[in-house]
């Protein structure tokens, strides 16, 4: 769990006691996982991504981004980084290699993969959630309204997006 006030990343045995993974990331947001087991975090107020392998230790994966909030990994690999400032979303290969996979949205927070490698994104100005193809293909899968933050699919391919203005979490 990410404590953007703190700045420490928790983890949480399935019995639920929590111990700080990390310490010392002034606007930590976005959390996701690789393959190989390591932890990505997203760092607002740097701009910047850091890595971390399973035993804590931390290096910079991506730096110069606006305001990185959500993260996500591809099937293949590939993290992938909504910046709110800029409205992008960008494309990172397993080497840091950057791209701009989508331009144009109006402060996109989170996203997430469906299983059929589409990548949904929220629009936190503009009350959507958007749809991507993998080939990058943009349509309005949903106008929820309010301020659609986070996204996140189950094992039976249901989409549940929090809402920060009602508080309320939603499924598709």
């Amino acid at each position: 769990a990410a404590d953007y006030l703190n700045g420490n990343i928790y983890k949480f045995t399935p019995g639920g006691v929590q111990s700080t993974f990390a310490s010392g990331v002034s606007g930590v947001q976005g959390l996701a996982f690789d393959n190989a087991g390591n932890l990505f975090a997203a760092d607002e107020d740097a701009g910047k991504i850091y890595e971390y392998t399973p035993g804590g230790a931390r290096s910079t994966f991506a730096s110069g981004l606006g305001v990185p909030l959500g993260l996500a990994f591809d099937s293949t690999g590939n993290l992938f980084a909504a910046d709110y400032n800029n409205g992008n979303i960008y494309k990172f290969t397993p080497g840091a290699a950057r791209s701009t996979f989508a331009s144009g949205l109006i402060f996109p927070i989170g996203i997430a993969f469906d299983n059929a490698g589409n990548l949904f994104a929220t629009a936190y100005d503009e009350g959507r959630i958007y749809k991507f193809t993998p080939g990058g293909a943009r349509s309005i899968f949903a106008q929820p309204g309010g301020n659609p933050v986070g996204l996140a699919f189950d094992r039976a391919g249901n989409l549940f997006e929090t809402d920060d203005s009602s508080g309320n979490i939603y499924e598709y």
